[in-house]
């Protein structure tokens, strides 16, 4: 049987997830295990935060009524000021990032977020970037898009709780 959430816990599922995602630690590890090192981890985290609100996006907006996602958009910009982005670090944010994977995605096109990763962060084309890294970035990529799918999955969703 699947958990009924109300918008305010299908909203906290959505942060959960992008928090748990992208904890500091675990982002600079998995930047040095990407042999991302290179890049200033302020960019490396914002670029990884993007995709990550895309994948977020996605799987909720596929089990979720479309008021909720809504919500679920607006929200972001409340919850990036507690990652210390200001107005307009949000909206260059949402614009640019957000926007880019979240298209991607959107198209089924999760095989060339890596490919845009890199372009963003290191002006190179994924034919230039290390195997290892590029294997790294992508299986991380696919499963975490994959990871939502699921979770939104075992949720129904419900205005009136």
């Amino acid at each position: 049987m699947k958990r009924e959430l109300s918008m305010q816990e299908a909203i906290e599922v959505c942060f959960i997830i992008f928090e748990k995602n992208c904890a500091a630690g675990a982002l600079q590890a998995f930047q040095k295990q990407a042999f991302l090192s290179s890049v200033p981890f302020a960019e490396f985290a914002k670029e990884w935060q993007a995709f990550v609100f895309a994948a977020v996006y996605h799987g909720f907006s596929q089990y979720a009524p479309a008021y909720m996602v809504l919500e679920y958009v607006r929200s972001i910009k409340y919850f990036l000021k507690e990652y210390g982005y200001d107005e307009e670090e949000t909206v260059l944010f949402l614009d640019n990032q957000f926007q880019a994977y979240i298209q991607l995605i959107i198209e089924e096109k999760v095989k060339d977020c890596p490919k845009l990763f890199y372009k963003r962060l290191l002006a190179k084309d994924l034919s230039e970037i290390g195997k290892r890294s590029a294997v790294l970035l992508s299986g991380a990529m696919a499963m975490l898009v994959a990871n939502c799918l699921d979770i939104f999955e075992n949720y129904t969703y419900s205005l009136n709780r």
